[in-house]
């Protein structure tokens, strides 16, 4: 077996256990290893830890979707409006797929590099301007992304302190709409 092949056989398998276990929390680093017919040490060796396997399988999942935010950013549309689309979707992408993405969140937080602010920062520094400086921009996107990433993964302790059903979608979408009032209120 040469290396990219298991590689490649890791995602696989890791995408295949996602889709069809009932817990994906569960998924255990042996697992993954026996559905691919590979040594449990490769998991390491290419991904430098099975929460980093998990992350890159669940982005492939969700690769479709992710298309969709793709094209919001190329709307020709107001800024404010153009990152409010693309929050909306983004959370509802969450939604569709919390069941296979909320085991990585603790690993995006925490350990992963930083780059889904990347993906909203354009927008962000278009609805700021130059009143702004790129610090400040970077900032706001990182909060926004990680609040987001956070109210996810503690949903039902959200929904206590705060009566926000993140479940339904007109609550969730108020929400989004209600961070970035508070978040860009000044521009």
């Amino acid at each position: 077996m040469k290396n990219d092949n298991v590689k490649e056989q890791l995602i696989c398998a890791t995408m295949k256990l996602l889709t069809k276990s009932e817990n994906p929390s569960k998924i255990t680093a042996r697992q993954i290893a026996n559905e691919a017919d590979a040594n449990l040490a490769m998991i390491n060796y290419h991904f430098s830890s099975k929460d980093a396997l998990l992350n890159i399988a669940v982005s492939k999942l969700m690769d479709d979707r992710a298309n969709e935010l793709k094209e919001i950013r190329d709307k020709n549309i107001p800024a404010k409006q153009k990152l409010r689309e693309f929050l909306i979707t983004m959370a509802d992408i969450m939604i569709e797929y919390s069941e296979i993405s909320k085991p990585t969140i603790p690993y995006l937080l925490l350990e992963g590099e930083i780059e889904l602010p990347y993906y909203i920062l354009p927008m962000i520094k278009e609805c700021c301007g130059d009143r702004m400086s790129e610090t400040e921009c970077r900032i706001i996107a990182y909060q926004l992304i990680s609040f987001s990433q956070l109210v996810f993964y503690r949903s039902s302790d959200f929904l206590k302190y705060t009566g926000i059903e993140i479940n339904d979608k007109k609550q969730r979408d108020m929400l989004f709409q209600t961070v970035l009032d508070i978040f860009i209120s000044n521009i």
